[in-house]
């Protein structure tokens, strides 16, 4: 199909995030070893939950931080495999812990433009682990002719866990640290914090900083608006993140007493809650992985589980003590219109399968061009009457755009399909 109009916009983009704590990904200590939490094998788990889950945007929290050996084996062993070559690593960033964060995308969708850490508090003491800062844009297949594409700003950060009131404090701290950081900084119109917040319920300090922040303009939302006390607390089964274990905790490796805590979030700010938004959250959409509801204060495959198939399940219940959330957001994409025009071009398809372009008047020579989706030039006529037959046998499939260009220089723009 062809088309010519004033504003040709194009389908949305689907774009899913996903969030997971790996649980001492390749980080090995006196009750988490290379026997207990054998890497070889939790690579393959991992590669097994994403192809199932499709994510475009993936956050792992508990990646070995000590080398860049982890964040990169995620990368060739979980991700680019069996063909996929879709998926690109973020740098490797840390304020000095042991554990970091690592984050992938897909690079057909996505570009990064900037990356950063949050590594010390308002006080400009270190945080127990950074928080990762990474804008990034959507490739449109129209950019080349217009930039004006979506940024966002995603927030990668693990909190520090424990119930003491020092855990408390330094959970606060870290997230003063990032609304600190949006009041500071330039920022996009669209943000979100993914990861493990370690917190037992949206009352504690540290949610409210990020709920309720003195500056409104900044603040996170649950997108679901799920809040409350949701530790062991059955109301929020569909919601919990761990433990994927009750007693089978492999040796203290891993957490038990079955799923009865949320402390994995992917929270927006309010632009993404927004149904006219250039990029918005899909209602519905924000969930637990492997998480049927069915399996409070349980292991995950407990019984019945049908929420995955069952290697996914597996994988699941092995890989760590939490499960990854997932969410769905949709990304409008570009339209490039064919501006006023005082003699503006009519396109019709003749019977032979040519496009005919027609205009009023034909008191001199117009410029045809047809360029692909990646700004190559694929055919250029001259248009010396006021009909010109184009025939599309060279168009690629997809979006090419057509220049028209009259005498006096200015360029018109139509989008081809």
């Amino acid at each position: 199909m062809l088309t010519c109009s004033h504003l040709a916009a194009q389908s949305p983009e689907s774009l899913r995030v996903m969030t997971y704590n790996l649980t001492y990904f390749r980080s090995f200590t006196s009750f988490c070893t290379s026997t207990n939490n054998p890497p070889g094998a939790k690579e393959g788990w991992l590669q097994t939950v994403v192809a199932h889950a499709e994510p475009d945007v993936l956050v792992c929290n508990e990646v070995d931080g000590g080398s860049a050996t982890a964040h990169g084996r995620i990368l060739s062993q979980c991700l680019n495999t069996n063909g996929v070559t879709r998926w690109a690593a973020t740098d490797l960033y840390t304020n000095g812990s042991s554990l970091i964060n690592a984050v992938y995308y897909d690079q057909t969708k996505l570009g990064l433009k900037a990356q950063g850490i949050i590594s010390n508090d308002v006080q400009n003491n270190p945080l127990v682990r950074g928080i990762d800062v990474l804008r990034f844009y959507y490739k449109d297949s129209l950019l080349a002719w217009n930039p004006d594409t979506v940024f966002f700003t995603l927030f990668a950060g693990h909190f520090k866990a424990g119930n003491t009131p020092a855990d408390v404090a330094d959970r606060q701290k870290t997230a003063e640290a990032i609304m600190n950081y949006l009041v500071t900084k330039p920022r996009d119109s669209y943000y979100l914090l993914c990861g493990d917040l370690n917190m037992p319920k949206s009352q504690e300090s540290g949610f409210q900083q990020l709920l309720n922040y003195s500056n409104a303009t900044v603040r996170f939302y649950d997108p679901e608006n799920q809040l409350g006390n949701w530790s062991s607390n059955g109301s929020f089964a569909a919601l919990h993140t761990q433990s994927t274990r009750d007693g089978q905790t492999n040796d203290g490796c891993f957490s038990g007493g079955g799923l009865d805590d949320r402390y994995d979030h992917i929270l927006t700010n309010q632009a993404l809650l927004a149904s006219a938004a250039r990029m918005r959250y899909l209602p519905g959409t924000l969930k637990p992985l492997g998480n049927d509801g069915l399996h409070f204060n349980a292991a995950l495959n407990s019984g019945a589980n049908f929420s995955v198939p069952s290697n996914v399940l597996t994988a699941l219940y092995e890989l760590s003590d939490h499960l990854p959330v997932v969410a769905d957001f949709e990304i409008a994409r570009l339209g490039i219109g064919l501006s006023e025009l005082r003699e503006r071009p009519v396109l019709s398809r003749s019977e032979s399968g040519d496009y005919v372009l027609q205009r009023i008047s034909a008191e001199s020579d117009w410029t045809v061009e047809v360029f692909d989706a990646s700004g190559r030039l694929i055919e250029r006529e001259r248009w010396p009457a006021a009909e010109l037959r184009w025939s599309p046998k060279h168009l690629a499939r997809g979006w090419s755009v057509l220049q028209v260009q009259s005498p006096s220089g200015s360029t018109k723009f139509a989008v081809l399909k």
